[in-house]
């Protein structure tokens, strides 16, 4: 079960930028929707659609981080608007995606 678990976080890993969803991965494992949903949820605590957006919100923070482009890096992790992107980035980390990114260029800055 854990093997399955741990093969299952590292494709959704590698594939961030590709859509993700319940039946698309159950498909992948050849597991049943259920069985992948509460796979997750009985062993991480969160659910599958959870996790995938906890993973593309750092794989968001990692590119802002590096000065990529805000515009294009929602869009490449999935996020449909910037609206949707803004609100789930400042409840995860508490900070607008445009003051981290600035706040890590003055770090850079003073470095």
């Amino acid at each position: 079960m854990l093997k399955k678990l741990n093969a299952a976080m590292d494709y959704i890993e590698a594939h961030l930028e590709e859509d993700l969803s319940l039946e698309q991965l159950a498909g992948e494992f050849f597991v049943s929707k259920y069985y992948i949903a509460h796979l997750f949820k009985d062993n991480m605590g969160l659910s599958i659609h959870q996790f995938i957006r906890k993973k593309r919100l750092a794989a968001c923070r990692d590119a802002i981080g590096g000065r990529e482009k805000i515009s294009q890096v929602y869009l490449r992790y999935g996020f449909k608007d910037y609206s949707s992107f803004y609100r789930a980035f400042k409840k995860e980390y508490g900070i607008a995606p445009r003051e981290f990114q600035d706040t890590v260029a003055g770090v850079i800055k003073r470095e």
